[in-house]
């Protein structure tokens, strides 16, 4: 499959890397503003550089174009690629408003191709482990799910646009909507939603959100912090009958280390046969499935995709800023 590559600075570098892992897939062109620095990242594998994706579609003719820019700019790329003709995964999140969200899901329905945004949690294996721990009901109802994701502020994107909070979204749009996407995706939207919410000063961004379902409690974190703490993602969810625990990258049931390799996650609903594989290599390698079999995405729908945009702005609009 012809793969265009649209960004491959940290996040684009890292779908890059994936695809070079995944024989069927063939990245025949990449578009960045940084053109020297996508040369040195793309030579010895035959794909051109462009500077815009305009340029690169004048040129080449991608099956599937993987938009991996600043979030600001997801809208109108995903809209114009659509529109070209062409297969679209988007990396999170989907928009930065529920309004251009649904630029892009009136953009995806007028047209027979494909679009996914590129949730990676959804496919990550601890996190898949837990969905089916709930939905089968096997230690009982869910009484409560805490979620964080602890990380100093990022000072190295291109143009510091993470720090500019009308590119990025601050913390609630560019690192919670990890886990507000996870929840919605499992659970539904929630019942109610409250917070705190200490916008961007002095270099410190972090957000605390409480998710009512009926009587179950979710909570998630995430932090931009002004220190050298090292990045970590971690989620207890306590059952009736027992827990699940991600903690210092090891999962836990009740105590006890969970062998994924061994255990049973997100494959069996995913329709393709990858065993214990990192989670942006599973979520592009489902997506290609889905276009080779002409079939919408279920496991990342657009219209769940839109709701995470839109919890977020929930979330925005009920929390205290502190």
């Amino acid at each position: 499959m012809k793969v265009a590559l649209i960004g491959i600075g940290g996040m684009g570098g890292c779908h890059f890397m994936n695809y070079k892992s995944i024989p069927e897939a063939e990245i025949i062109a990449v578009a960045d503003v940084r053109t020297d620095m996508a040369k040195g990242k793309v030579e010895g594998t035959g794909a051109k550089v462009y500077a815009t994706m305009e340029e690169l579609l004048a040129n080449e003719k991608p099956e599937l174009i993987d938009i991996c820019t600043p979030s600001y700019l997801h809208a109108d790329l995903a809209i114009k690629a659509l529109e070209a003709g062409c297969h679209v995964l988007c990396e999170k999140p989907m928009t930065l408003s529920t309004e251009d969200a649904q630029r892009v899901l009136d953009a995806a329905k007028k047209t027979d191709k494909l679009f996914m945004v590129a949730h990676v949690v959804r496919f990550m294996e601890p996190y898949a482990y837990l969905r089916n721990v709930i939905k089968s009901g096997e230690l009982g109802k869910l009484l409560r799910l805490d979620m964080k994701r602890i990380s100093a502020i990022p000072t190295w994107s291109w143009e510091d646009w993470m720090r500019q909070p009308e590119k990025s979204g601050g913390t609630p749009m560019d690192l919670m909507i990890h886990d507000l996407d996870y929840v919605q995706s499992v659970l539904g939207m929630p019942d109610s939603i409250s917070g705190i919410y200490h916008a961007l000063r002095d270099d410190n961004d972090f957000a605390v959100a409480n998710l009512m379902y009926g009587d179950i409690i979710v909570s998630t974190e995430a932090t931009w912090f002004h220190t050298g703490i090292p990045f970590d993602a971690s989620f207890l969810a306590v059952f009736e009958n027992g827990f699940v625990k991600l903690a210092g990258g090891e999962l836990y049931r009740n105590g006890e280390k969970v062998d994924l390799g061994a255990a049973k996650c997100a494959n069996e609903d995913l329709g393709i046969n990858v065993s214990n594989a990192d989670g942006y290599s599973v979520e592009i390698r489902y997506f290609m499935n889905c276009i080779k079999e002409n079939k919408a995405p279920e496991m990342v729908t657009p219209e769940s995709s839109y709701n995470s945009v839109k919890l977020v702005e929930a979330y925005r609009a009920a929390a205290v800023e502190c």
